[in-house]
């Protein structure tokens, strides 16, 4: 879940180039016969865009290039894909509105979102017209819900991962404090990312929420290094606080671990000096795709090369910002949709569900993802890609790569206290009905 850009002009200009882009996408396609219609009903403004609004520029790379190919080939029929956007602000009221205009209005095949709050208000539209949503947060999936798709982004999994490896690279580091906002993804993340703190051997001495309307952090660190941890878990806050939080940790003197789900130094570096970044690690869970780690050839440095000739310093649709970590994660699961839509030979949903379950591994730019997720969702509607770890680094003031993880080889082992965490603070999959 993670970069984030304030309403100012920056936002603006973002907004118009993405909109510019997914309006001409349409264009292109608006007399083909045959269409894929794709909902992105997201945060495109607020203090939660920064989870949605970069992900557009993914979306349109994926689906002009299948256009310029002459569309998605299903079962020997070719279809152009068209995306349409709706900007829920995180608002839940608003992300049902958007659901049903795009469902409605567009019908849209699938949608794709941040999730949790805004999942929960959608999900029986959704489910009652058999429309697959496709969002950030995988503990949306529920075998109530059998329509929804996740796993590209490593919530819950990277919340695991990161108190994983601290544990096995820091092993000096012993008291841990976590803390986000007060809202349903947090409760469901901060349990997951508890309990595997405590399945590694970790002392938590701080495990709280802030309001969702914290304007003031000053207080809210104050408290958390009152307990003198050697780890400080910013965990699932949102990305408009990360910089605030950090900009807090770094005045009040904390030189321990820091981590959180999405860390976004070009922002952070707004508050904070690089050489402080560095020492505390910044620990996160969502690489960059232009980072040496992944080689070339690969799939990342395609998607790289890609993203700077259209959004990149002089490009046609110039974003006048550096590709961050958000930019691809929806890419994923629209690949993951569109292929069990290839197997199954047809848009029919009960037939694309079928297909997905009966995959192995899904091809994505990603790499190759595992498809799982009954021990935790109760179904197989998760694809799991290997977890990184990242880790800031001064001298090119950005995050590099530091392990990738095979999460389900991890969670064997430790399943058994996570689960018992989890279930302790009522978020299992069936405790949130």
């Amino acid at each position: 879940m993670a970069g984030h850009w304030h309403k100012t002009a920056g936002l603006r200009r973002l907004l118009g180039a993405l909109a510019l882009g997914t309006a001409m996408a349409t264009a292109a396609v608006a007399k083909a016969e045959d269409t894929i219609d794709i909902g992105f009903n997201a945060p495109l403004s607020g203090p939660a865009a920064g989870w949605g609004l970069p992900g557009l520029t993914g979306i349109n790379l994926l689906v002009d290039g299948i256009n310029a190919e002459g569309g998605l080939d299903v079962g020997g029929k070719r279809y152009k894909l068209v995306v349409h956007q709706f900007d829920n602000e995180y608002v839940p009221s608003k992300a049902l509105q958007g659901a049903r205009q795009l469902v409605l209005e567009h019908n849209v095949k699938i949608i794709l979102d941040v999730g949790g709050s805004t999942g929960d208000a959608q999900l029986p539209f959704l489910t009652e017209h058999k429309v697959f949503y496709a969002p950030e947060a995988t503990a949306d999936i529920n075998p109530n819900r059998p329509y929804i798709i996740s796993g590209a982004d490593y919530f819950p999994r990277g919340e695991m991962m990161r108190m994983a490896y601290i544990h096995q690279i820091y092993p000096q580091a012993k008291r841990y404090a976590v803390v986000s906002q007060q809202d349903a993804t947090s409760l469901v993340g901060q349990a997951w990312e508890v309990g595997a703190a405590k399945a590694v051997g970790l002392d938590v001495v701080y495990d709280e929420f802030y309001a969702p309307d914290t304007t003031d952090f000053a207080p809210v660190v104050t408290a958390i290094l009152a307990t003198k941890p050697d780890i400080v878990s910013l965990s699932i806050s949102w990305p408009d606080f990360i910089p605030l939080l950090l900009e807090q940790l770094y005045q009040q003197g904390f030189k321990g671990i820091v981590a959180a789900n999405y860390i976004e130094p070009e922002q952070a570096l707004q508050r904070v000096p690089a050489d402080w970044l560095q020492q505390v690690k910044a620990i996160d869970s969502y690489p960059l795709f232009d980072d040496p780690w992944w080689g070339d050839p690969s799939a990342q440095h395609d998607f790289t090369a890609k993203w700077i000739a259209r959004y990149g310093p002089g490009a046609p649709e110039d974003l006048k910002r550096p590709m961050n970590g958000i930019d691809w994660l929806y890419t994923p699961m629209l690949q993951a949709y569109l292929a069990a839509v290839q197997k199954a030979g047809s848009v029919d949903p009960d037939k694309v569900l079928a297909a997905f379950r009966s995959l192995t591994t899904i091809s994505t730019i990603q790499g190759p993802t595992a498809v799982t997720g009954e021990e935790m969702w109760g179904e197989k509607n998760m694809i799991s890609p290997l977890v990184p770890n990242n880790e800031f680094r001064a001298d090119c003031s950005c995050k590099r790569v530091q392990s990738l993880t095979r999460f389900e080889t991890w969670f064997a082992q430790h399943k058994d206290a996570v689960l018992a965490e989890v279930r302790r603070r009522n978020q299992m999959w069936d405790q949130r009905q």
